[in-house]
């Protein structure tokens, strides 16, 4: 019996001790820090390997994805509607037109903390129109400066009426003043201002943007951090919203098969428009991804050098234009669209409806070359050898150029391929020495105005960007699009706007092909993805929401 009470007293001991260590362990535990959270993160991927934090360098989807990110607009753009207030809050044009003043929204802070004034916007234009890079050929010649009237009132100064000028500002992204001048380099080709800032606005931001460059190796990736202090978000949700992303890692291939790859593996969760359409109907097939599709205002072009035989000829022109089966095209190539008739996309404001579309008609085409001054040349079979340049590993332009080769053979004009990186390609189209023949170029909606296809392609003040490769000249044309720009009621201006289109679509200034299809996949666990159609914007990835992903 004793012995028994004595085992049962040692158990109870036992317990006891037992009870006391894990209650030790238990209140050890409590007071160990927790292990941090990791961000909500999501990954983008593209092979397009351009990448810049200065918003003069921003001219392509994704040097604008690194500036949307990062930096906050004037104004906003909006599907299918004129822009919306952002940085600034109202504005008013002056009777005679040339000069405009902005109101600035207060209480927006820069990533350095700083608040953002109209010092700050003043100085952005006017380093743009002083570098005159980028997006800059939206006024140069047009704005003559900009300065700040008070803390919170910016004017711009114009040489010449400019009626569209409030929807080229999406484009004008404000820099933190006092962070790029405590960062250029002397000496530099700007003077006083050294270098601008460019050097160190390759790896780093000086922006108000919902983010923060955390990291960056050039042409392989960038690491975006949320910007906690977000001026929109702090009004909008009362902080940084549920579920939008925390960090972006943002990653460059060299193929896109390894794009596909990564993003069924789950890897990589939204991946670049760029993919093949065959690949995107191959992906809407894949369990957990979503391929998005929208109607597109986006002109895939050909151009046609203007300035070099044989495309020096208007008849030439319009003989290719009728050689191209764009049906085919359309079914082939993009799996989807429509023929663009000229050069404003069908869906797109101030579209010329009453245009007649070129028809694949061979006959018509040798027609035309019979009136060329070529047609000698045409006739006994020496003909032609142009160059066509395009997208390295860019399946749907290769892909056209097989088309465009076979339906010229019958001209007696001879296509040969020249595939460049995107980079190459600005720099060859910023002359009409060095730009080939033939470039094909997809054109997507700078700023919601027709000026954005016809201005920009057709005036002879814009050669020198990707959009004017064909160096096209005529007098009318630019003397209908200055009358256009100082046009300030809509209507007549559409209607200016409507008579180029149907000079240059006569003048079969470069093949318009296809209005296409825009499509774009991710995994089902992205949500909130909307096509704004505009240059960029759908990838500001502040308005994305990451909902139900798997841990890593």
């Amino acid at each position: 019996m004793l012995r028994r009470k004595g085992v049962s007293m040692a158990v109870v001991a036992i317990v006891i001790v037992v009870i006391i260590v894990v209650a030790g362990i238990a209140a050890w535990a409590a007071m160990r820090p927790a292990a941090p959270r990791k961000p909500l993160t999501l990954v983008y991927a593209t092979t397009q390997a351009t990448m810049s934090f200065d918003p003069t360098d921003h001219a392509d989807e994704t040097t604008t994805i690194c500036v949307v990110n990062t930096y906050d607009p004037l104004l906003y753009p909006q599907k299918g509607k004129p822009p919306k207030p952002w940085i600034a809050t109202e504005w008013s044009v002056s009777d005679d037109g040339l000069e405009w003043t902005f109101k600035i929204r207060q209480g927006v802070k820069f990533h350095s903390g700083r608040e953002l004034t109209a010092e700050d916007v003043a100085f952005s234009m006017n380093r743009e129109l002083t570098i005159a890079k980028g997006m800059s050929y939206l006024w140069r010649g047009i704005v003559e400066r900009a300065e700040a009237v008070d803390k919170y009132t910016v004017k711009f100064y114009l040489s010449k009426p400019y009626a569209e000028f409030p929807a080229t500002l999406v484009h004008l992204f404000i820099v933190d003043k006092e962070e790029v001048m405590n960062h250029i380099k002397k000496p530099g080709p700007y003077g006083d201002y050294g270098d601008y800032g460019k050097e160190w606005l390759k790896t780093h931001d000086a922006g108000s943007g919902p983010f923060k460059v955390a990291e960056v190796k050039v042409g392989e990736k960038i690491v975006f951090e949320a910007f906690k202090d977000y001026w929109h978000a702090k009004e909008t949700y009362g902080g940084w919203p549920k579920n939008a992303p925390e960090r972006v890692e943002y990653y460059v291939y060299g193929e896109q098969a390894t794009l596909v790859t990564l993003l069924k593996g789950g890897k990589v969760d939204i991946v670049e428009q760029w993919l093949p359409p065959k690949t995107f109907l191959e992906l809407a097939g894949e369990k957990g991804i979503v391929v998005q599709e929208d109607p597109d205002v986006k002109l895939f072009f050909v151009s046609m050098h203007n300035q070099k035989p044989p495309f020096d000829d208007v008849w030439v022109r319009r003989a290719c234009s009728y050689a191209v089966n764009y049906q085919e095209i359309i079914d082939v190539v993009f799996k989807g669209g429509v023929q663009a008739v000229g050069p404003v996309p069908v869906a797109a404001p101030g579209h010329n409806d009453e245009l007649t579309p070129y028809t694949y008609d061979l006959d018509k085409a040798i027609e035309c070359l019979k009136n060329s001054k070529y047609w000698e040349r045409f006739h006994n079979g020496t003909g032609f050898t142009v160059t066509y340049m395009y997208v390295s590993g860019l399946e749907s332009e290769r892909m056209v150029g097989e088309l465009l080769k076979q339906y010229f053979a019958p001209l007696n004009i001879t296509v040969d391929f020249k595939p460049e990186k995107w980079a190459t390609m600005c720099e060859l189209m910023s002359s009409p020495e060095t730009c080939p023949h033939m470039v094909a170029i997809f054109h997507t909606l700078k700023y919601p105005s027709p000026d954005c296809h016809t201005y920009l392609m057709f005036h002879t003040s814009s050669w020198g960007t990707f959009m004017s490769c064909a160096f096209y000249n005529n007098t009318q044309v630019d003397q209908l699009l200055d009358q256009a720009r100082a046009t300030p009621e809509l209507d007549a201006r559409y209607a200016l706007y409507k008579e180029v289109q149907k000079i240059v679509y006569d003048d079969a200034a470069a093949l318009f092909l296809v209005n296409p299809i825009h499509r774009i996949a991710y995994r089902d666990w992205v949500k909130g993805y909307e096509y704004v159609g505009l240059l960029g914007f759908d990838l500001n990835f502040y308005n994305l929401r990451v909902e139900g992903k798997p841990s890593a």
